[in-house]
C-alpha cells in the first residue's frame, strides 16, 4: 500500500464490488466496507476487510472512498444521504477522494464533484469493464478514469490492486462517457447479432455457419468470436436475461441517448435501438456480455 494513499473505504458489494474488495483486502489495503447485506459484508471481512456501521462511518474513517452502486439515484443516496443517513460526503475531511464506479450520467458526476469541492474533496469517475464479476474477482478489470491528473496519480495504487488496464481518459466526466460508449457498442452488437440469427434461422441457415461466413468475409470481430456462441445458444430458446443485467442494459442505452442529446450528436442508429431495441433487451440473454 502506498504510504500517502490513506485508508480506503468501499461502499457497495454487488457483483462487481465484492470482487474488487477482495483484491483490495488481499493486496494490503485492509478496506473498510459497507453494504446493507450482512452476508456479503461477512465474506469481505473473511477476506481481510473491516466492516463499517454505515456510509457515514466510512466517511469519518477513510481518505479514499470507492462507491460501486447501480445507478445515479443510489449514488445520490450514498453521497448525500437518504433514510436518515447523512451520507458519506458529510463526514469526509478535506483532502479526501471519492471514486465513483457506476455507469452514471456525467451530470451526476459533476453534481457530486461540485458538492465535494466545497469541502476540499476530490472526485474521479472510474467506471469499469471486464465481464460480469469474474474480472472483478480476478483483479483484471479495465478502468476508464475521468478527472485531475494529480488525483489519478494519488489513487493509482488503489486502482492497480483491482485492474490490469487503467485508462485516464481526460477531465472529469470523460470516464463515464467512455463507459457509456463502450456499453452502447456491446449492447447494440448483442441486439444486432440476435436479429441476424433470426434472419438466418428463417432462411434455413445454421447460426454458426453465419459466424464462419462473416469472419471470413471481413465483417467479423473479436467481440463476435467471444460472444457469438452464447447468443446462438440463447437465441435457440430466446431466453430471458437476468433481471439485473436487463435493467443495466436498458439504463445504459438510455444514458447513451442522453449523452447524444446533451452534445447534439446525430445518432439515428442509437435512437432506433432505444426506440425499438429496449423491448428486445427485456427478452434477451444479456448475462455474460462482457460489459
Amino acid at each position: 500500500m502506498s504510504a500517502d494513499t490513506g485508508r480506503v473505504g468501499f461502499i457497495g458489494l454487488g457483483n462487481m464490488g465484492e470482487g474488487m474488495v477482495f483484491n483490495l483486502a488481499t493486496k494490503g489495503f485492509a478496506p473498510i466496507v459497507y453494504d446493507p447485506r450482512a452476508d456479503v459484508v461477512a465474506r469481505a471481512v473473511a477476506s481481510g476487510a473491516e466492516a463499517a456501521s454505515g456510509n457515514g462511518d466510512i466517511g469519518q474513517r477513510c481518505q479514499i472512498v470507492c462507491i460501486a452502486v447501480f445507478n445515479d439515484q443510489q449514488v445520490d443516496a450514498v453521497v448525500f444521504g437518504a433514510d436518515g443517513d447523512e451520507g458519506v460526503l458529510a463526514h469526509m475531511a478535506a483532502g479526501g477522494v471519492l471514486l465513483l464506479h457506476p455507469t452514471s450520467a456525467p451530470s451526476t458526476v459533476f453534481r457530486v464533484s461540485e458538492a465535494a469541492a466545497a469541502k476540499g474533496i476530490s472526485v474521479l469517475d472510474v467506471p469499469m469493464t471486464g465481464g460480469a464479476n469474474v474480472a472483478a474477482r480476478a483483479g483484471t478489470l479495465t478502468f476508464m478514469v475521468g478527472g485531475d491528473t494529480a488525483v489519478v496519480a494519488r489513487v493509482r495504487p488503489v486502482l492497480e490492486a483491482m485492474a490490469t488496464s487503467i485508462f485516464h481518459v481526460g477531465p472529469l466526466g470523460s470516464g463515464v462517457a467512455a463507459k457509456i460508449i463502450n456499453n452502447f457498442l456491446g449492447i447494440s452488437q448483442t441486439l444486432l447479432v440476435r436479429e441476424a440469427l433470426r434472419l438466418a434461422r428463417s432462411s434455413g441457415i445454421e447460426g454458426n455457419r453465419i459466424l464462419e461466413i462473416v469472419n471470413q468475409g471481413g465483417v467479423g470481430s473479436s467481440w463476435q468470436s467471444i460472444n457469438w456462441q452464447r447468443i446462438v445458444d440463447q437465441e435457440a430458446g430466446y431466453t430471458t436475461g437476468k433481471a439485473g443485467m436487463v435493467a443495466m442494459a436498458s439504463k445504459d442505452m438510455l444514458l447513451a441517448e442522453q449523452l447524444a442529446n446533451e452534445f447534439s450528436v446525430p445518432a439515428p442508429c442509437l435512437g432506433a435501438l432505444v426506440g425499438a431495441g429496449l423491448p428486445d433487451i427485456a427478452a434477451s440473454g444479456l448475462t455474460d456480455s462482457g460489459l
